[in-house]
């Protein structure tokens, strides 16, 4: 009986017992000399068995409540100072947005208005390798005396 008791406390101990085999080891241990550790500690449990827990009352916590009526004002307030700080940004945007095309266009105008003008200076070009007036004229001019 000893011995079957040393196994099913190995078991127990291993956490590999059945309920049947735990049964099993209480019947034994009542009926058996010694295992004061044990039969307080399945004493023990069978005392927590039979115990049932008490109602802890717990004290009232005062609850403040808001006004219903007070978080939808706010909400909408909320609400509204939201919008009209999305709409100004959004104006924002858009005026950037009509700068950068207005400067975009003049420098359009000012690149078109330059290759205008190169194209204008391209007759004068040639007089650059004319070193004086008379081949600039034809004729030259002397000087009397």
């Amino acid at each position: 009986m000893n011995e079957r008791i040393e196994d099913l406390l190995a078991k127990y101990y291993d956490a590999e017992t059945s309920l049947a085999e735990e049964q099993e080891l209480k019947v034994l241990l009542r009926a058996s000399e010694g295992y004061t550790n044990e039969k307080m500690l399945f004493g023990i449990l069978a005392d927590f068995k039979k115990e049932e827990p008490s109602k802890i009352s717990l004290p009232e916590a005062k609850v403040r409540r808001l006004n219903p009526s007070w978080m939808s004002w706010a909400a909408s307030v909320a609400i509204l100072i939201g919008s009209v700080w999305g709409w100004q940004v959004y104006e924002q945007k858009q005026a950037e947005e009509a700068a950068y095309e207005e400067v975009m266009m003049a420098f359009a105008l000012i690149q078109n208005n330059l290759s205008k003008g190169q194209d204008q200076m391209l007759p004068m070009s040639n007089l650059k390798y004319l070193n004086t007036t008379d081949q600039i004229f034809g004729h030259s001019k002397t000087i009397e005396k």
